[in-house]
């Protein structure tokens, strides 16, 4: 603990906060102007900004129940409705939030350990290498950062406290422990602990528990403020209780299975790792596996009962998960999950540069906690004054690295533990060096043993350099994947994507990214008024349909693959003209993404084409369209099965209502045509569906007596007369009708 005043020693925190602040906003100007990715965000950025723009166009509410942590995209809503919805403000925003993250981890250093280790631990924050890369990602880790410093300065700033103020502070805690529960789900695991710890905190300080009673309640009080809200949300929308999302099953699962053995974030071979799908294609597969309908809640016990079915079932196994998982959290290697902070350095030359890292604090922080805990249990008071606190600092950090080792880990979910990490790095430091003065031949042992142990932890790879290298290509290929959708960047892309391929020649996905470079090519040319380039399109065209079929229809290919594969090659075979084709691969790649807007309407312009195939099949034979079963029948099946899925596009159902209604009326069958063209006025009207009616009506008109009803129709049809198109050609029998009817 500091004895100097803290008026004397906040402004040389503030300058290395705002050192801080300076060096993360030219990161930003630098990612602003040179990231490939600084104006189109990503995965989980996406997701979002997305979510935070439509908060801020007014969407508070949403429509099912939270999947992912609510607290951040509302947090960038509200900033999106103040100050405009810009990406640079955003990362404007999160460099002020490290500025507050820096301050408070270095009053929490120095309210444990004193002046110079609050000094040296805000500044290792400042000047934290990822930490410049971070406040340029959309990421909810931006703002946690701040939240989880100040809970654990409350929890060292409430051991002296008593009294209103002690109950003040247990309040503001459970604030602080809900809020971090709405950033990150591991937080909500803790909320127990916390809610007993001034129990605890009695029971070892040998004091009465009955004064730890009301601060236990207080901390509840604060977190029910803060989930109850949310609880009601999620029950409203989505008819299931949830205190904050319904993703902690996924998440436990995600970390904990053999198809990950370093339990980091990855995608599934049923996932595809957009966070728009994710909560869709966990359920589908949880469904597919049970073969019943689940609700949200329901799915995430489902995956939470399969991560703890594989590790009763393979439990050595999933010991060495758990032990890689520790390794790579206290590593120095950044484990990516939707950015890889060294692969981002490129755009950013000031991250490039030698800043402590992991690998740095990280090994100077574990050093300390080790240090710590010999001290404690051998008794000897640390050489520097010690407010108490630091074996709480201690046990939280194990706590939450528990937190992470048992989900999933990643540099974003090991961002936290620098606060703590931090504080303990400028312990030792500091610790040691007046260890070296004096000579002090136990302590120095001490250290050194620490400080093996903790260069080994931080420094020998647990992850093989093979995988690594595989982080730097799905960088590549996300990267080529976001080519194909710019304009002018298509030649970049196609030749990321051959490298790539060229390097992981029997990867699916990699060749399917090849494949849809050359269909965006085939297609161009394709669509050529010179013939021999439309005939060389058409035939590379041939070829991308040939090779996606081939990995479509490949049953040792991911799923997920297999589903990219079905979706080029059904879009495609569409362009060709090959529409059965088309329709058989829109269905299989539904069949793992049934509720795609894209694949509905692909599928049903496919069924229209097919339809009207048949139908010139049967004009093709000189026999009245009532002989003629088979053609219309197919044809008139697909026009219903279309017409009839509300999900397909409005100009697609019209589209099909009113082919129906033509072939009803062929078949002399005026009820349901009457239907299908009225239903087809009522989703987009069109002179062919007014005409349709007419004939319908005039026809029914013909066969009844005279009376209230037929005048009915008539005057329907008088109606409807002028707004026909006057250039379209009239049936003879039509015109006949309308001379009867007096209406010529």
């Amino acid at each position: 603990m500091s004895t100097r005043p803290l008026r004397r020693d906040l402004p040389w925190i503030l300058g290395l906060a705002l050192l801080g602040f300076v060096l993360r906003l030219a990161a930003v100007a630098q990612y602003q102007a040179s990231h490939p990715n600084s104006a189109n965000v990503v995965i989980d950025e996406k997701s979002y900004d997305r979510w935070a723009r439509a908060i801020a166009g007014g969407e508070w509410m949403g429509t099912e129940v939270f999947f992912q942590e609510p607290l951040y995209p509302y947090a960038l809503g509200s900033l999106y409705a103040t100050l405009g919805e810009s990406l640079y403000t955003a990362r404007v925003a999160h460099c002020v939030s490290w500025t507050v993250a820096i301050v408070v981890i270095g009053l929490l250093a120095r309210r444990i350990f004193g002046s110079v280790t609050g000094f040296l631990a805000a500044g290792a924050v400042a000047l934290h290498g990822p930490g410049l890369l971070f406040p340029s990602l959309i990421l909810k880790e931006n703002l946690f950062l701040p939240v989880f410093a100040a809970l654990l300065f409350v929890i060292v700033a409430s051991r002296p406290l008593v009294g209103r103020t002690a109950l003040g502070a247990w309040l503001a805690l459970g604030i602080l422990g809900g809020l971090g529960s709405l950033l990150r789900g591991n937080v909500l695991v803790l909320l127990p602990v916390l809610a007993a710890w001034p129990l605890a905190r009695a029971l070892v300080e040998r004091t009465r528990a009955k004064p730890a009673f009301p601060l236990s309640l207080a901390f509840v009080v604060g977190v029910a403020l803060v989930l109850v809200p949310v609880a009601w949300r999620n029950h409203h929308v989505g008819g299931v209780f949830a205190l904050t999302t319904s993703g902690a099953g996924t998440n436990v699962y995600g970390g904990n299975n053999l198809e990950n053995p370093f339990g980091r974030a990855t995608e599934f071979s049923f996932i595809r790792g957009i966070p728009e799908h994710e909560a869709g294609d966990w359920r589908r597969e949880a469904e597919r596996r049970t073969g019943r309908v689940l609700d949200p809640a329901a799915v995430s016990s489902y995956w939470m009962g399969e991560a703890w079915r594989s590790v009763r079932e393979h439990p050595l196994e999933h010991a060495r998960i758990l032990w890689r998982k520790l390794r790579l959290s206290l590593g120095s290697y950044e484990v990516p999950d939707n950015h890889m902070l060294d692969w981002d350095a490129r755009y950013v030359a000031i991250a490039r540069l030698p800043w402590p890292d992991f690998g740095v604090t990280g090994m100077f922080g574990i050093a300390g906690v080790l240090t710590w805990c010999v001290l404690v249990i051998t008794r000897r008071k640390p050489v520097l004054p010690c407010a108490g606190g630091a074996s709480e600092l201690a046990i939280f950090f194990v706590l939450y690295l528990g937190t992470i080792v048992l989900t999933v880990t990643s540099d974003r979910a090991r961002l936290p533990l620098l606060v703590p990490l931090a504080v303990f790095a400028a312990f030792f430091v500091v610790t040691t060096v007046v260890w070296l003065r004096s000579k002090a031949r136990f302590e120095i042992i001490v250290a050194v043993s620490s400080l093996v142990v903790a260069a080994l932890l931080a420094h020998v790879p647990a992850l093989p350099a093979s995988d690594r290298a595989e982080d730097w290509d799905e960088r590549d290929y996300n990267l080529a994947v976001q080519f194909l959708d710019e304009p002018g960047r298509e030649t970049e892309g196609r030749g990321l994507a051959e490298s790539l391929a060229a390097k992981h020649p029997k990867t699916a996905r990699i060749q399917l990214l090849v494949q849809s470079f050359a269909a965006r090519r085939a297609s161009r040319m394709y669509g050529n008024t010179t013939e021999m380039v439309a005939v060389a399109g058409r035939v590379e065209l041939f070829e991308v349909l040939s090779r996606a079929t081939q990995i479509a229809e490949d049953a040792s290919v991911f799923p997920r693959e297999r589903f990219r594969a079905d979706v080029l090659a059904a879009f495609v075979a569409l362009e060709l003209g090959q529409h059965e084709a088309a329709e058989r691969r829109f269905g299989s790649a539904r069949g793992f993404d049934p509720d795609s807007p894209d694949l509905r309407n692909g599928e049903a312009r496919a069924r229209l084409w097919i339809a009207e195939k048949w139908l010139s099949a049967a004009d093709a034979i000189h026999t009245p369209l009532k002989d003629r079963p088979r053609y219309v029948e197919e044809a008139l099946d697909r026009y219903q099965v279309v017409a009839e899925d509300a999900r397909v596009a409005v100009e697609l159902r019209s589209r099909a209502r009113r082919a129906a209604g033509w072939i009803q009326y062929g078949l002399n069958r005026l009820p349901n045509a009457e239907r299908h063209f009225r239903a087809s006025r009522d989703l987009a009207d069109s002179p062919d569906a007014r005409s349709g009616l007419v004939h319908v009506l005039a026809l029914r008109a013909e066969t009844m007596t005279p009376g209230p009803e037929r005048d009915a129709l008539v005057a329907e049809i008088q109606a409807l007369l002028p707004t026909l198109d006057p250039d379209a050609p009239s049936s003879e029998r039509l015109e006949a009708l309308l001379q009867e009817l007096r209406l010529r």
